[in-house]
């Protein structure tokens, strides 16, 4: 092989590691990602105005993993925006616990202030599973929020596993 071929040979396999490395860099990792710009100011449609959900605070367990883990997560909805949500942890295992709490610390940063039918959490915190919880959690309060925006509310069940705690 000549010196020119060596080189060319060397320059693409370069080339080829640098695309891969991008590409690595570029996954859909929300950790990596900075958080969407968040507004303070009005929802863009008229306050109370095609609300999907029903304004409130909402209490959820979020289930997730083959060994029965999960996570407790409280919301406030204002005009189907997430005005405030906290997470408690409930593992006992050390690094579970880690995880969840450093997940807790994260969380409100992505979601306050967004759309609840725009939050989907895949990874943050270092966390991939306790994601999973969160959005099982809030599935359950979007169907029990949604529930309780229909007229006669108190004749509904609730079988979503949700707790309204404050409704409008």
């Amino acid at each position: 092989m000549s010196a020119l071929s060596r080189k060319l040979t060397v320059a693409t396999m370069m080339g080829a590691c640098a695309l891969t490395a991008a590409t690595g860099c570029s996954s859909t990792d929300t950790e990596s990602s900075p958080p969407p710009e968040r507004s303070s100011t009005v929802p863009a449609r008229e306050p109370g105005k095609d609300a999907q959900y029903a304004d409130g605070r909402y209490e959820a367990t979020g289930e997730y993993g083959s060994q029965g883990s999960s996570i407790g997560v409280t919301l406030t909805l204002n005009d189907d925006v997430i005005a405030q949500v906290e997470v408690e942890p409930h593992a006992t295992d050390p690094t579970s616990l880690d995880l969840q709490e450093r997940f807790a610390d994260a969380i409100p940063d992505r979601v306050v202030g967004r759309d609840i039918d725009e939050v989907h959490i895949d990874r943050l915190a270092g966390s991939s599973h306790t994601p999973e919880g969160f959005n099982d959690a809030l599935g359950k309060i979007k169907e029990d929020a949604g529930r309780e925006h229909l007229p006669y509310r108190n004749e509904i069940p609730s079988p979503a596993g949700s707790i309204p705690i404050t409704p409008r």
